[in-house]
């Protein structure tokens, strides 16, 4: 969630070194209590929560960003036609990171680039 903005569907697939530097920043002594973790499925989605109001993060489908995301893609894709649908793509990475919202998967961010480009080419 750091760096790209979304949360891990598996939140144990980690490299086991993450999992010792994270259970020391936290101050767990017994690391393997981290495999009971995943006992309860509603846990994950709580600290998800707790970490997104913490940092100020906003969900994908919050209604004010998205209308603030949809302005600045049709924006750009009306200015940028020579970048190409992967410009665009990161730079929407880009704006979604610098505005604190939780990107979706990327089968979706990249339909709604397509989306995007092809209303810009049709007019």
């Amino acid at each position: 969630m750091r760096y790209i903005g979304l949360f891990l569907e598996d939140s144990l697939a980690v490299p086991w070194p993450v999992v010792e530097r994270l259970a020391e920043q936290l101050e767990i002594e017994d690391v393997s209590c981290v495999k009971e973790y995943t006992e309860r499925l509603k846990t994950a989605y709580e600290h998800a929560w707790e970490i997104r109001d913490a940092y100020g993060y906003h969900p994908y489908e919050d209604h004010a960003q998205g209308r603030r995301f949809r302005a600045f893609l049709h924006g750009r894709a009306w200015t940028a036609h020579a970048e190409g649908p992967k410009a665009l793509f990161d730079h929407s990475v880009g704006w979604l990171r610098r505005n604190r919202v939780l990107q979706p998967g990327v089968s979706v961010l990249a339909r709604q680039v397509s989306e995007v480009l092809t209303i810009a080419e049709k007019t």
